[in-house]
């Protein structure tokens, strides 16, 4: 099978932002999983577009495995039920899946991000690559990211998507000033790159020793503790 070359026609999507948008940048940076012994963790699936992408392109090995967290209610900027169609939303995608050959190897968990995180934690699950496509609040985004990150081996790859997605008119809700924290304080142990909408990124060896104040009085900053 020639990556992403897989017959995408046999797919129902009523939105086609995937395909449109990032999947020919997936299937270049993707290329070196290819075969690989996977395990992969998608947060939000909609109708199943990355899904089955990843099913068809990245779950060749025997051994690997695909776990998809999802409540199919929509989000937010997905309650307008002519635009999006939220009550078919789960059977689109379980109709979409379904003609996956790799189906069998796909674990679905119906729930919050939050919730199938915290059982995921429990089970001590580990992955190499991650998808983050849940709730587009920051505080959320934020949320996931630093969830996944513990349970991402070393070398493996998270995607954010919408890096540069601006539904909400504050700052303070829109992705990317979480994705931005995250990368802020995780830098001494990540490689990101930015790609379109999406920001890719790497979790490498670290690589900046923390190094103590030596000066206790600094700890706080003015001598008042006030910072």
């Amino acid at each position: 099978m020639t990556l992403g070359k897989t017959d995408r026609s046999r797919f129902t999507f009523e939105h086609t932002w995937f395909d449109d948008w990032v999947r020919a940048k997936w299937e270049e940076l993707t290329e070196p999983l290819i075969g690989k012994p996977l395990r992969i963790l998608e947060l939000g699936a909609f109708e199943g577009a990355s899904t089955t992408w990843l099913l068809d392109n990245l779950m060749a090995h025997p051994a690997s495995r695909m776990t998809v967290v999802d409540t199919f209610q929509g989000g937010m900027e997905h309650q307008d039920s002519e635009k999006y169609n939220v009550s078919s939303l789960e059977g689109r995608f379980r109709a979409n899946v379904a003609k996956c050959e790799h189906v069998d190897k796909l674990r679905v968990m119906k729930a919050t991000s939050d919730h199938a995180l915290l059982d995921l934690r429990r089970e001590d699950a580990r992955f190499d690559f991650v998808y983050i496509d849940a709730s587009h609040l920051a505080i959320d985004v934020l949320h996931d990211a630093v969830v996944c990150w513990r349970m991402l081996e070393l070398q493996g790859t998270l995607v954010f998507d919408d890096y540069t997605w601006k539904g909400y008119m504050e700052d303070c809700y829109n992705p990317r000033i979480a994705i931005n924290s995250f990368l802020q304080c995780a830098e001494q142990e990540l490689e990101s790159r930015e790609t379109e909408s999406q920001m890719w990124v790497r979790k490498v060896p670290n690589r900046i020793k923390a190094t103590p104040n030596p000066d206790p009085d600094l700890f706080y900053g003015d001598s008042n503790g006030l910072g």
